[in-house]
């Protein structure tokens, strides 16, 4: 199981927000490109355990996690795999938002099915804004 520590707004393992898209690259290794909508603005790399989001300058912006091969951590707080109820505490603005629950000040957004958390997306200062 791969272990991925997280510092909220700031990075992923080694990996800060704003990387460029060939650094994130590099660092993580085999990926595919898609489009994750019509009516997103850039394409995204799925990683097999994640996909990373970028801005129109290639920057990534966001890290969206899923899958049973990973263990997050913040600080040394497990948060995936886990279930909403054990991590609300961490979030104090996690939000109802279009079927997903949203921690704005954080920029945390998690899917759940019940209380099971099935993804969880770390982004930017401001990317739910």
């Amino acid at each position: 199981m791969k272990k991925i520590n997280v510092i909220p707004l700031e990075s992923i393992n080694n990996i800060k927000f704003g990387l460029n898209r060939e650094k994130v690259r590099d660092l993580m290794g085999d990926y595919k490109e898609f489009k994750k909508s019509k009516f997103s603005k850039n394409t995204s790399d799925d990683f097999g355990f994640c996909h990373v989001y970028y801005n129109l300058l290639n920057e990534c912006e966001a890290f969206e996690f899923f899958g049973d091969e990973i263990s997050i951590f913040i600080k040394d707080k497990q948060v995936y795999p886990s279930k909403i109820s054990e991590i609300k505490h961490l979030f104090d603005d996690l939000k109802e938002d279009n079927g997903s629950l949203v921690s704005k000040s954080k920029s945390v957004g998690v899917y759940a099915s019940g209380d099971n958390i099935e993804s969880i997306l770390f982004g930017v200062k401001d990317y739910y804004k």
